[in-house]
């Protein structure tokens, strides 16, 4: 069965993770003195597609409503539902991380949701700013995949390959 879908509060969300992580990297960038540098890179990058996505917002409100299946649109509202943003207090928390691994547990959080985030837009909108979201989605596996190198690189050697 078919329904009536908004897809408004999808790309608010996605909107808002993006500020969230970008908050998140900029804090990282400041206070962890590892990796400042990739940290402030990922953190212009994810303002610069919070943009985007909030000007796609005001384009498409008028014409955002699409008829999906049922389970896809109580899926999607599920995964809207259980987001969890990087709030001030797990920010401040990562302010006093001064582990690697841990630092890129975070990173690699927000980059998973956001490579699925971005591609359910995708999926549900393949007409919606189509180059610009293929972009973006492209840079957030790049995102990934660079954190999970760098959380790959500062895990000691011992444990790993056994």
């Amino acid at each position: 069965m078919t329904v009536k879908w908004n897809g408004t509060n999808l790309l608010k969300t996605i909107a808002e993770n993006e500020k969230s992580a970008a908050n998140l990297y900029r804090a990282i960038a400041n206070e962890a003195r590892i990796g400042e540098k990739f940290f402030e890179q990922l953190a212009s990058d994810e303002e610069r597609h919070e943009k985007i996505y909030n000007a796609l917002l005001k384009k498409f409100q008028e014409n955002i409503e699409i008829e999906i299946e049922q389970s896809d649109a109580e899926y999607v509202d599920m995964l809207i539902e259980s987001n969890s943003l990087f709030d001030e207090e797990l920010i401040e928390n990562a302010r006093k991380i001064y582990t690697k691994s841990q630092i890129f547990d975070i990173a690699e959080k927000a980059e998973r949701d956001a490579v699925l985030f971005v591609s359910e837009l995708q999926r549900l909108y393949p007409d919606m700013a189509s180059d610009e979201v293929a972009i973006i989605l492209n840079e957030e596996k790049k995102h990934l995949k660079k954190v999970l190198e760098r959380k790959k690189e500062s895990q000691p050697m011992f444990g790993r390959g056994m």
